[in-house]
């Protein structure tokens, strides 16, 4: 294992003061990137960032690490989770909250982990929680309410592993000063990518991952092209991206979106935030400490009380003023306050919506220098930049809440730069596109290539949106998402991108030079990979599809938020989750189709599930036709709603996709590998906390193997195959799941009826 990126002092601003004397005093009223690739070059980018005091971190004496890099058949590490205090940057005031928070290790985010195909990840889950209570934590609880905050679980997002056992279970419960040893077996055959990992605990997933506990996981990959028949299929888009000379592989960037929805309160009993009287955004008196309390006045939809929004019911985010922050950081510089990424260089950046309170629309575009009064060239210094730099943040820092909307407006109006799209929820597309904005709901995963065309200050942004495209979209709510700053970018003296001829395709500049590097750089490719790379064609390293045929069966799933009753009841196919039920039950290896619908009334909704895939095969309007048109390309009815997210989806692999108000997706997906039980649920955490989400079994066909294994396995880690000596290692409740397999071994009942049984006896003892 390599320890990687220590990012000491990377989450400080270096001062507030502001001057236009020196430098580097200057450049401190900026916040640094904090990489979270686990390599040498971010342990180097990181290593630099220090603090020059004053508003110290608590990072700074933590040295949190930001990734580890498993390169044997085996890794291990520990998760400790517990209650920390840091700080936040706050646009709204310009100053710095205390927050105090759950999290891995004591940091904002948890670690990156990077491993390869076939190899075993060992994780120890210490939770270090305070103590529950029958109030907080009740034996029964309510699979409606949020419930039991401090209890926990481990959930690895995208990865196809068992569900079952000590691997991806998210039916265990780890209760405060309990420890659970998880063990997730990589199959050979997984496709390389990049996954996450966070709380999976139903009733606290989204207070949970709400205070920042995820973590990226990546799953690197050396299979080519060339060797594809010797791997199954199997090749990895990792061994193309790499420069010409010397072969180096492109720098990344890991970029983990979090949105940490806290507030601070009158006293220790209160549950509403305290709000500035004039724009209600949520305040911080000095010596406040944010903290997220409850799914009533936060992590919810509520009467808006702003000016201007009267009779609109609105997300509690939108309404608290908070910021989406990157890494742990709001509104960093990147790649820091005092480096800068080469004009023409290609990078990829693995971005994850990690958070769960809004859509993120990410569109970068070069910053009007001349609005900062500062003269703008193709041939900028490194001083030039620095100088913009300076000016940007005065004139930012200048600005609060909706006058900031304004100030970006002036700011971040020049060119666009094209991201081109290589990968979608960590499995690489058939075919590289390119995004002008690329639209990130929660869960979602996009592996981008970008390239700067010339040197200057570029900004990236949330970019503004009809509401009705984002998560926080109901029946009076607001009808516009704000634009917002995510980061700065800083270019620096490289390459200039060439003005190509247009090739009479609709392709830019940016998806010319892309390919005309990639291909030079991979002459030694097979000949039919080559000519389709010379396309932007990845097909040769898109996982196999596995999802053709006719489908066994139908399964509808149509999500919706009942008001019937008067209070919200967030349902799916018209009931709440009930742990005790199967709500979907499949053969191994059979083929289904989903669709996936979402009522208009009850707004839209984040579709997930866990371990198998699935592929976008239709999207259907609300008028139910296809907006696609024959050649797969978005029809101009769909293009003239103004939404065009929908449009690069037909037939992509994914695990995680937006489901609009009236919509309805058609997804396919092959049940492969693992028998067991696992859910799928809207992944906005806190509908799910509330009852949107469902059962699913996988059983496996007469004499094919035991649950939570492949075909043909028998022992090992699947819910079957524990032993004794590891059954008896875990404490607390923790070890229910266990406990239950080994039971059903000795009476023959279902391991998750008696799962259910042993909590409803044990949980009173246990907290």
């Amino acid at each position: 294992m390599r320890l990687s990126s220590l990012w000491v002092g990377a989450l400080v601003v270096l001062g507030l003061s502001f001057s236009h004397g020196a430098s580097a005093q200057a450049l401190s009223a900026a916040q640094d990137f904090a990489d979270l690739s686990a390599s040498a070059e971010a342990l180097a980018d990181n290593a630099a960032q220090n603090s020059t005091g004053g508003l110290a971190s608590v990072f700074a004496r933590q040295r949190c690490v930001s990734g580890y890099t498993f390169d044997g058949k085996q890794g291990a590490l520990a998760l400790t989770v517990g209650m920390t205090n840091y700080r936040l940057f706050n646009p709204d005031t310009n100053s710095f909250d205390t927050v105090s928070m759950r999290s891995y290790n004591g940091c904002p985010a948890g670690p990156t982990l990077s491993v390869k195909p076939g190899m075993r990840l060992d994780v120890t889950l210490n939770n270090r929680l305070p103590a529950e209570s029958p109030a907080t934590c009740p034996p029964n609880p309510d699979p409606a309410a949020p419930h039991c905050f401090n209890t926990t679980n481990l959930h690895t997002h995208g990865l196809h592993v068992s569900p079952s056992g000590h691997a991806d279970n998210v039916m265990v419960s780890v209760a405060p000063n309990a420890s659970f040893d998880y063990r997730f077996e990589i199959p050979a055959s997984h496709p390389a990518g990049t996954f996450w990992y966070h709380s999976h605990q139903h009733g606290s997933t989204a207070i949970d991952v709400s205070s920042g506990m995820a973590g990226v996981l990546i799953v690197r990959g050396s299979r080519t092209a060339a060797a594809r028949a010797a791997n199954g299929g199997i090749a990895d888009i990792d061994t193309i991206l790499h420069r010409r000379e010397r072969q180096q592989p492109f720098r990344e960037h890991v970029m983990l979106f979090q949105q940490i929805e806290y507030g601070c309160f009158d006293n220790a009993t209160a549950s509403a935030p305290l709000a500035n009287p004039a724009t209600q955004a949520w305040v911080c008196p000095p010596g406040g400490v944010g903290e997220i309390r409850n799914y009533t006045n936060q992590l919810n939809f509520v009467a808006d009380p702003r000016p201007g929004h009267a009779g609109e019911f609105n997300s509690t985010w939108a309404i608290s003023g908070r910021y989406t922050q990157i890494n742990g950081v709001v509104q960093p510089v990147f790649p820091g306050v005092a480096s800068y990424v080469p004009a023409g260089e290609i990078r990829r950046w693995r971005m994850i919506h990690g958070g769960n309170r809004d859509t993120i629309n990410v569109k970068i575009v070069r910053a009007n220098l001349p609005a900062l009064g500062l003269a703008d060239s193709p041939a900028l210094s490194t001083g030039d930049v620095d100088s913009a730099t300076r000016a940007a943040a005065s004139r930012l820092s200048a600005a609060h809440g909706r006058a900031q909307q304004t100030t970006l407006d002036a700011l971040c109006n020049g060119e666009t730069v094209k991201q081109v799209e290589i990968a979608v929820d960590g499995l690489t597309r058939a075919s590289m596109v390119e995004k002008d904005v690329n639209t990130l709901d929660p869960g979602y995963r996009s592996d981008v290539l970008v390239a700067f065309p010339q040197p200057g200050l570029y900004c990236i942004l949330d970019e503004a949106a009809s509401a009705a495209a984002t998560i926080n979209f109901r029946r009076h709510s607001a009808s516009v998402k704000d634009r917002r700053l995510l980061a700065f970018a800083r270019v620096g003296p490289g390459t200039n991108i060439p003005a190509y001829v247009d090739d009479g395709l609709g392709h830019s500049k940016y998806w010319q030079y892309v390919r005309n590097q990639l291909v030079d750089a991979n002459q030694n490719l097979p000949r039919d990979v080559l000519a389709d790379l010379n396309r932007l064609d990845t097909r040769a390293f898109a996982p196999p599809r596995v999802t053709d045929g006719v489908p066994a069966r139908t399964v509808p799933v149509a999500f919706d938020v009942d008001t019937s009753s008067g209070a919200p009841h967030f349902v799916i196919n018209d009931r709440l989750y009930d742990m005790s039920r199967i709500d979907h039950t499949a053969t191994l290896g059979t083929l289904e189709e989903w669709r996936v619908s979402a009522t208009v009334a009850g707004g839209g909704h984040v579709f997930h599930i866990h371990v198998n895939p699935f592929r976008v095969a239709d999207v259907l309007n609300p008028a139910g036709q296809s907006i696609y048109d024959s050649t797969g390309a978005c029809t101009q009815a769909e293009l003239a709603t103004g939404d065009a997210e929908y449009c690069t989806q037909r037939d992509v692999l994914r695990d995680t996709v937006f489901v609009k108000p009236g919509y309805t997706l058609v997804l396919r997906t092959r049940y492969e590998d693992f028998t067991g039980q696992f859910v799928m649920h809207c992944h906005i955490l806190d509908h799910e906390d509330q009852g949107m989400m469902q059962n699913v079994a996988i059983v496996a066909a007469q004499g094919t193997g035991s649950a939570g294994l492949p075909a043909g396995a028998n022992g090992g880690n699947g819910a079957n195959g524990s032993k004794l000596a590891q059954l008896l290692k875990p404490t607390g409740i923790a070890a229910l799941p266990v406990i239950g397999d080994l039971l059903a071994k000795l009476f023959g009942t279902a391991s998750n009826q008696l799962d259910a049984a042993l909590a409803a006896s044990l949980c009173k003892g246990s907290r």
